[in-house]
């Protein structure tokens, strides 16, 4: 969040500077050892960020369990489930009981992020659970997880990890260089230091790379593996029927964005990359919960901009629920757009997710 003027800045100031002292006192406590991280006996890849708002974490979520499955190693992902209303422990893709064939599983259960991994990744357990220890014990004993991926586990502290993933958004990598409220960074800088390797998200976008480097080499040193990597929008998925296309088929298209995400301008971008003519958009919060006169509104500012079609993105999709398959029909079709990483240390960020295997066994 980043407020204008100096009265602004003067209110958030005192929140700022309380966030900041809990933060670095619990850091502290792990540090010194007054509090315990704990082990699993599994590998585990932590994928996180010191950055409010997105970075590219459930892509890249994606992209390391997949290419783990790929391997031939037995793999879970862990969440939290951020934005669901149950407790305790759920499970999406469970081996034994079928529940991606039984059950359409909806994010006030689940939360958008697992669910949308879950329909993705149908052969990889996601295991949510806010104790992610807990949930851990149950991927390994019940499920035979041998490698655990740790969604949005940077700050995650408690649970002791094999590599540590620090992605870093290209267009935004420090958050302004304030913590939360004033800025966007969850934990000061020096929090970099953890990282087993940093991962430039967005990496095809401009920005100072001298800077970002000195940054992290400052507190990782030199030898602590820097990667660039991006996402590309290569597929649209029509939500009402689900067939999906080519995402050249849509080039010089007019298209009218609705999401709820961590950097939605990071996303018309995108599809502005893939040919398609931005001429509207509305944006929500970050884990929105969809009413029908949302779409409504959404349907009607798309049809006076002149859009051929609406499009969101997959998270936002699940949070849509019936809502899109009862809309979508009408005037303006709806599409959720399906995102991929790449990346040009594709070689170096899997030999390195090998190597830690390795070492683990």
């Amino acid at each position: 969040m980043r407020i204008g003027g100096s009265v602004g800045r003067a209110i958030l100031w005192a929140p700022t500077k309380l966030y900041e002292l809990g933060v670095r006192l619990r850091v502290a406590a792990y540090e010194t050892g007054y509090l315990a991280s704990r082990r699993l006996d599994a590998a585990v890849v932590s994928i996180g960020n010191i950055t409010v708002g997105g970075t590219g974490k459930t892509p890249m979520v994606e992209y390391v369990a997949r290419y783990l499955k790929q391997e031939g190693y037995s793999v879970a992902i862990l969440t939290r489930g951020y934005g669901r209303d149950s407790q305790g422990l759920r499970v999406l893709n469970h081996p034994l009981k079928c529940e991606r064939a039984s059950l359409d599983p909806q994010a006030n259960e689940f939360g958008d992020e697992p669910v949308m991994l879950s329909r993705v990744l149908p052969d990889i357990p996601i295991v949510v659970d806010k104790n992610r220890f807990e949930g851990g014990e149950f991927a390994v004993s019940k499920l035979g997880a041998q490698v655990l991926v740790l969604d949005d586990g940077f700050q995650h502290l408690a649970l002791t990890r094999d590599l540590n993933l620090l992605l870093l958004d290209a267009t935004d990598p420090f958050g302004g260089f304030q913590l939360a409220p004033l800025g966007r960074l969850r934990e000061p800088l020096y929090g970099i230091k953890r990282a087993d390797a940093v991962i430039v998200t967005r990496a095809h976008r401009p920005f100072d790379q001298a800077q970002l480097l000195g940054i992290v080499h400052y507190f990782c040193g030199d030898k602590v593996p820097v990667l660039y990597v991006y996402s590309v929008i290569p597929r649209l998925r029509h939500i009402a029927t689900g067939e999906i296309y080519d995402a050249a088929e849509f080039q010089g298209w007019n298209c009218f964005v609705m999401c709820g995400i961590g950097n939605p301008k990071a996303f018309s971008e995108d599809l502005v990359q893939i040919g398609m003519s931005v001429v509207g958009e509305i944006f929500f919060r970050d884990h929105h919960r969809y009413r029908p006169e949302d779409f409504d509104r959404a349907a009607k500012a798309a049809q006076q901009a002149g859009a051929d079609l609406i499009v969101t993105t997959e998270k936002d999709a699940v949070r849509l629920g019936c809502l899109n398959r009862a809309k979508a029909a009408g005037d303006i079709p709806l599409y959720a757009a399906q995102q991929e990483v790449q990346s040009e240390d594709d070689v170096r960020l899997k030999s390195l997710l090998l190597r830690t295997l390795v070492i683990k066994k």
